[in-house]
């Protein structure tokens, strides 16, 4: 199974003890195939992925040490289901909207999106063939008209729950 993880913090924080935690969780919870985690950093993201163990990574091992802090923190250990065990196939999935990074990791399954003709990329598309970023390629879709609307501005809550019906 998949393992998600995020921080999200007022103030910048590091994730020594969590990554590694949530790295040794992988292991006894295997296996697993790959993992990345993104950092935060005003409109941008520092990406780290590998589609290795992490339970096994010298990465993960550096992180620990020396952590960027970051605000916000999202990471994902990948057990494949779809695609195969590549970099490009590795969560998170980050794309650039509106001049900011937009940071991606979903656990579980979404079978038939590929044929389902509601669920077409346009401006963004995959790199690897997983399920989830192609999810999440349509959902940057969606969101780019609200995004390049505001002109910097941040989309409502409201406005972008709405996209979902």
């Amino acid at each position: 199974m998949c393992e998600l993880f995020s921080i999200s913090s007022r103030v910048p924080t590091s994730v020594t003890f969590s990554l590694e935690r949530l790295a040794r969780h992988g292991r006894n919870n295997g296996p697993h195939d790959g993992w990345g985690v993104a950092f935060y950093d005003g409109n941008d993201v520092s990406l780290f992925r590998e589609p290795e163990p992490a339970s096994e990574s010298k990465l993960v091992q550096y992180i620990e040490q020396d952590s960027p802090p970051s605000p916000m923190i999202i990471s994902h250990i990948r057990a494949a289901t779809q695609g195969d065990r590549v970099l490009r196939n590795t969560h998170p999935f980050a794309r650039e909207l509106a001049g900011r990074q937009h940071v991606f990791a979903h656990n579980g399954d979404l079978r038939g999106i590929e044929s389902d003709p509601d669920f077409t990329p346009d401006r963004y598309h995959p790199v690897g063939d997983t399920d989830s970023e192609l999810a999440f390629c349509i959902l940057l879709n969606r969101l780019t008209h609200l995004w390049e609307a505001g002109q910097g501005i941040i989309p409502s809550l409201e406005a972008r729950l709405d996209l979902s019906h």
